[in-house]
């Protein structure tokens, strides 16, 4: 893939914030974990302060799996199907969460709906990336409703999460034009390259106001 596309990032947040002790994050994602393994790169590096406890995945299957394997990361498969009801689906993810002392939950390509209870248990410290440049195309179908919708400009967003879907205060957003030479295809690999720019970088900001704002430090 041509990674000499143009592009927008905003806020211009360059640099990756440090921290004493490491931020403990918990990742859950449903597919190949592609963001999953720069995050993992990153830290095992040294360039990111963070400690990624654990990992989470509703998918038996999922392609990140493999990764925390390799990287000695621990990680949970937890399914809903084998629970009677969402809220023991839930409540079997929060416990786990809850077990590693986690600072800040990323979503990184979850592709399961979280109730409002499961928000609220995390509240201000669940962040989530999005394929579209929100409150646009909000769901799972985003780039292609941005194809669809004949737009020349997309791009990817990470928000703190809400209980409404894809909402929730912005983190940072990544923008790029969309060619007449461009597809469902295309559009998809550019956003996965921007989404390994944005997303360290909107959790070293998340993790920074989540140990100050939140935890009286200011």
């Amino acid at each position: 893939m041509d990674k000499s596309f143009n592009y927008l990032i905003s806020p211009e947040i360059s640099q990756l914030r440090e921290f004493s002790p490491k931020l403990k994050i918990a990742i859950l994602a449903s597919g190949e974990g592609s963001n999953f393994q720069e995050l993992i790169d990153l830290s095992n590096s040294d360039k990111f302060d963070i400690d990624i406890k654990i990992l989470i995945t509703n998918k038996s299957e999922a392609g990140c799996i493999s990764r925390a394997k390799n990287s000695n990361i621990s990680y949970k498969v937890i399914k809903s199907s084998d629970y009677e009801n969402k809220d023991y689906f839930e409540d079997e993810i929060i416990n786990a969460i809850k077990k590693q002392d986690i600072e800040l939950v990323v979503m990184a390509g979850w592709m399961k709906i979280m109730s409002s209870k499961f928000v609220n248990e995390f509240k201000n410290k669940i962040i989530n990336i999005h394929p579209s440049l929100l409150p646009s195309f909000k769901g799972s179908n985003a780039i292609k409703e941005a194809i669809t919708n004949d737009s020349k400009i997309t791009g990817c967003s990470v928000h703190f999460v809400e209980p409404e879907v894809d909402s929730g205060p912005l983190i940072m957003q990544a923008a790029l034009a969309i060619s007449d030479k461009d597809n469902l295809e295309t559009i998809t690999q550019k956003l996965h390259l921007l989404e390994h720019k944005i997303l360290p970088l909107s959790i070293s900001q998340a993790g920074y106001i989540i140990r100050n704002k939140f935890m009286g430090n200011d």
